[in-house]
This record gives C-alpha cells, structure tokens and sequence, in this order.
C-alpha cells in the first residue's frame, strides 16, 4: 500500500500541492537540513519565546483542543531562559550552535542539528509532543510529527499560531509537518522511519517497540520516551497546606496518565501518629480542591468499575481509604504498595514509613520522577540512592509535571545535534 494513501497531512499544506505524497513532503523536509533557508539559534530561540507569550496573551481565544492540553506547561517551557537553560547544560558556549567556537589548542567546535527527527506522538498526554517538537526546532532541526489515532490535533492550532509571530516563525512552522494515518498502515509507519536522522518515540511498551522494529537508515538515533512511573516521598513536618495542595495538582493533572504523575506518595510516619494523620487530611482536602479546579475527561463505565474495584481492593487488603462521594479522587492508606491497584484517575496510594530504605526497595527500573519532600540533612543521602536505583528526577511538589532537561535521564540537547571538530590552522 502507499504510504500516501489514507494519510492525513494535518500541517505542512501551505508548501506543497495537496495531493503530494508522503514520501515526497519527507524528502522536501530532508533536503532543507543542507538547501533550506539558514535560520540562526538566536533568531528560533526569539520565535519560540514569542509563541510562548503568544499562548499566555492568547489564552481566552486559543482553539478548545490546544487550550485544553495544558499550555500553560508549555509557556514556561518556552521562556527563554528556560530554553537557554536547557542548551547550556549540555552546550556550555551556545555560540557554537551558530559559528565554530575554539575549543581548545588549535581546535574549534561547530554544533549542527542532526537533520530529520520523526516523532511517533503518544495519545494519553499529546502535550509531551510539543516539548520534544519546540526542542528540535530551537536546534535547528526540521520535524514530522505523527499523530496519535487517539489524539486530536493540537500541533497544527500551535504552529498556526508560531506562522503568525514573526518570519522566523513561519519558517519553523513551514519546516514540521504534521500527519495522521490509521496504525495498522504500515507503510506510511515505514516511510517516517526510512526518512528519519532522529526517531522520537513517546507511549507504552507496544507502541515503542512497534517504532523500534522499523526499519532505518544504520545511522539513526532512537530517543524512546516509554512507559515509566513515578512516586512522592514526604516528610510532613515539611507538608504546609500550600505545599499539600501543590503535590495534589501534581497528581490529579492529566488524570495521573502522564509518566510524571506521581502513583504512590511515600510518608515517614505510621497511622494514628498526629503528623500523619494530618497529612491525610490535608491531602484529602487538597485532592477535592484540585480535582474540581481542573477540568478532566468524563469517565466511561469501565474507568468507573476499576476506580470501584480498587477502593474494594484496598479495603480487602486491610487498607482504609478516603475518597469524595463519586469517582473523583481516592485516597488509599496502605502498609505496602499494592501492585494490583491501577493508581490512575485521582487514585493514589499512602505508604507510611519509618525511613527511606522501603522507599529504595519498592523502586522499579523504569522509575522516573520522585516529588521529594524532605529535610535538607536528608536530601542528599536520599536522591543519591534513588537515583542510582533509576531514578530521574527529583522535583518539588507542584513542579512534578514541569517538562525537563534531560528528560527520563536522556541529555536531550546532545542527542538532537551533531558536532564537528575542526583542527585549525597554525599561526603564521
């Protein structure tokens, strides 16, 4: 089958006739990394501080499917000094990104976009798309995004928006093209991959590993944003009402899908102790605040039953729980994580520990984001064994969902660009 067929191309008309064939849009985008139109780092870093203001400024008017995705995430992403702050932790002389920048005894160094980068979008949190997306374009990069077959199409609302700041992001906008097709068209799958220099990768197990079969050229990267979860450690002494209700934002955003949201919140402390206690009901009460200040998806019969069925799982397993009078927000105060309870949809579990060490025990390999609360003697030791165990990042509470650089332990900045040493001449 040709990948042209069935394909939607959602953004990326305006440079092509409308029928034009995958394949060909993707050599066109190729063909730009060496005859395209040179934009400097300065001049796309000025673009996409541009959209982001243009997100915040234009909040009240912006399409309903890109309004709801959470852009205000995406805003402080774009701030300019977030994005030079993102380059320069792996970029320590920026510069380089638009001249060769001497490096050392009569050596320079250039850093260029490494070409095409393919994403493959995932459907549960689509705004994970547009960090990789607005990464790549800052470094040069042209883009083709794949959609989710479960996702509406909130990149082509944004590039609309990114054309209309400035030339610069109009070039940017005319550089990423946007597609939809079924999954099981394995063609246009196969045409995504075979033009690909970087392939990005968001979603579960299944979906990846469908990604990473394709064929590619043998000199492709995979950037594989899989499956992870993610967890809170807390000390309540330290846990102030504002703090409280800032972890729960940090659970009840994106109904807990995003990878980053934490699961299980780990407490020092063991029930009937006030401090404890006194968390539980300030967690309670911040869950019922956040859950009906953020608007979330109308759950089906199905997400209904298992929210029922784990509440009654943890009652059977010697657990109590707090919850609001519906579906909403669940609390379950166990002595043990329990694997069986789903923890999505505002359904999060409270372990109570003495120390850290259950904390060490309990992390899986594909731990991501730990929301840490503890006092600072304590820090230190913590964060070093966590992440020598797989841990990724640390964030505070209400910052657990705040996209970061590297992201899954990944240098992101280094892993889209390519370097040339340059061995200069001798002085006269």
């Amino acid at each position: 089958m040709s990948p042209g067929t069935d394909v939607g191309i959602d953004y990326g008309r305006s440079a092509h006739a409308a029928d034009l064939p995958l394949t060909e849009r993707l050599a066109w985008l190729r063909k730009q990394r060496s005859e395209g139109h040179y934009l400097p780092y300065l001049d796309r870093l000025a673009a996409l501080e541009t959209l982001g203001q243009a997100l915040v400024e234009r909040r009240a008017t912006l399409p309903p499917v890109l309004a709801g995705t959470g852009v205000a995430f995406l805003a402080a992403f774009l701030q300019r000094c977030s994005l030079e702050g993102y380059v320069q932790r792996e970029i320590p002389r920026p510069e380089s990104l638009q001249q060769f920048v001497e490096c050392g005894d009569r050596k320079s160094l250039r850093i260029l976009p490494r070409g095409l980068v393919c994403h493959w979008i995932a459907g549960n949190v689509p705004l994970l798309g547009m960090f990789s997306w607005a990464l790549s374009a800052l470094l040069g990069n042209v883009n083709a995004i794949r959609l989710s077959s479960r996702q509406a199409d909130t990149m082509s609302p944004l590039l609309e928006l990114l054309a209309e700041t400035s030339p610069a992001g109009r070039q940017m906008a005319d550089e990423t093209l946007v597609c939809s097709f079924p999954r099981e068209l394995e063609a246009a799958h196969q045409a995504l991959s075979d033009a690909a220099d970087v392939r990005i990768a968001w979603g579960g197990q299944e979906s990846i590993e469908a990604v990473r079969r394709l064929p590619c050229r043998w000199d492709c990267d995979d950037i594989v944003m899989g499956p992870r979860i993610s967890v809170a450690v807390v000390d309540p002494a330290l846990a102030a009402p504002a703090t409280v209700s800032r972890l729960a934002t940090d659970v009840v955003f994106f109904d807990q899908a995003a990878c980053s949201s934490p699961q299980v919140i780990f407490v020092r402390g063991a029930p009937g102790e006030a401090g404890f206690e006194h968390f539980l009901t300030e967690l309670a009460r911040a869950m019922g605040e956040q859950t009906a200040r953020f608007p979330r998806h109308p759950l089906d019969f199905g997400e209904t039953y298992r929210i029922e069925l784990d509440r009654a799982r943890a009652l059977m397993a010697g657990g109590t729980i707090r919850r609001d009078e519906s579906t909403r927000w669940t609390i379950a105060i166990l002595d043990r994580v329990n694997p069986r309870l789903a923890c999505t949809n505002c359904f999060v579990q409270v372990v109570p520990c003495a120390d850290w060490q259950p904390v060490w025990d309990f992390l899986p390999e594909n731990i991501q984001t730990i929301v840490t609360l503890l006092p600072a003697d304590e820090f230190g030791t913590f964060t070093e064994q966590a992440a020598r165990r797989g841990a990724c990042r640390f964030p505070v509470p209400g910052t657990g969902n705040h996209f970061d650089v590297p992201w899954d332990g990944i240098p992101l900045v280094s892993r889209l660009t390519r370097w040339v040493l340059r061995t200069d001449p001798s002085p006269v």
